[in-house]
Formats: C-alpha cells, sequence, structure tokens
C-alpha cells in the first residue's frame, strides 16, 4: 500500500508531520496506520502538554469562587500535566517501537524530501512569526 495523501481528522502540526513522514519512507498495513494514527496524536498530545508546562496557566489550574451562604469559599484545582505528559511518552516509545520507527539514520548530504518539507515547515514558522 502507497502514501494516498489522506490524513486523519484532527491532527495538529507535529501529528501530521509524523503522518507524512512516516508513510513517504514505508508502507504499512491496515493496523499500522491505526498505530501511527495514534502515535501521531499521542505527539500532538504532547505538544499541547509541552505547552501547559512551559506556563499556559489557564489550561493547568481552575480556580473558582464560590458565595454560598455569606461564606466565600475559593477552590484551586491544579491538573497533573507533568505526570500525564510521562505516561503519554512512554505509550508513544512503545508505539512508535512496534512499528519500528525512531531509529537514527546517518542523512545523505542532499536534500531529501524529508529536508525539503522540514525547510519549508520552517519558512512557514518565520513568516507566521512576523
Amino acid at each position: 500500500m502507497t502514501y494516498d495523501g489522506v490524513i486523519p481528522a484532527g491532527l495538529g502540526e507535529r501529528g501530521t508531520d509524523l503522518w507524512i513522514e512516516v508513510l513517504a519512507e514505508r508502507d504499512l498495513d491496515a493496523a499500522g496506520r491505526v498505530l501511527l494514527a495514534e502515535a501521531c496524536r499521542m505527539a500532538d498530545r504532547l505538544e499541547q502538554m509541552d505547552r501547559l508546562l512551559r506556563g499556559d496557566i489557564g489550561t493547568w489550574a481552575v480556580i473558582s469562587d464560590d458565595y454560598a451562604g455569606g461564606k466565600r469559599t475559593t477552590k484551586v484545582v491544579l491538573d497533573d500535566a507533568l505526570g500525564e505528559a510521562r505516561q503519554q511518552a512512554a505509550t508513544l516509545r512503545q508505539l512508535m517501537a512496534s512499528l519500528k520507527l525512531g531509529t537514527a539514520v546517518e542523512r545523505p548530504t542532499e536534500r531529501g524530501s524529508l529536508d525539503q518539507l522540514g525547510a519549508r515547515r520552517a519558512a512557514r514558522r518565520a513568516a507566521s512569526a512576523d
């Protein structure tokens, strides 16, 4: 089976990049594509958790006030994003290993299609930063 250009719905930038790059290099059967889709979703979740851990307090803590019966009660709830990120990373490693992905490969000196994809992605980021 060859890459058909179809990307699973709902993937973010990191997950989409992983999907495209893996299927550009190898063919996967249906079960492999399911595992790859889950790995891509986990990569997106880890990206989001990284943003949380770098200080997005609005997503990582909930503060609420209750004025019942003339008494003020403040409740603070902190999510365990760091523990969840560790679990997601471990599961992603297992999925990648089952797909036999993630081995270090020496890159040729010529720019291949993946290098070109990375260069275009970097250019998009630089353009959006301006």
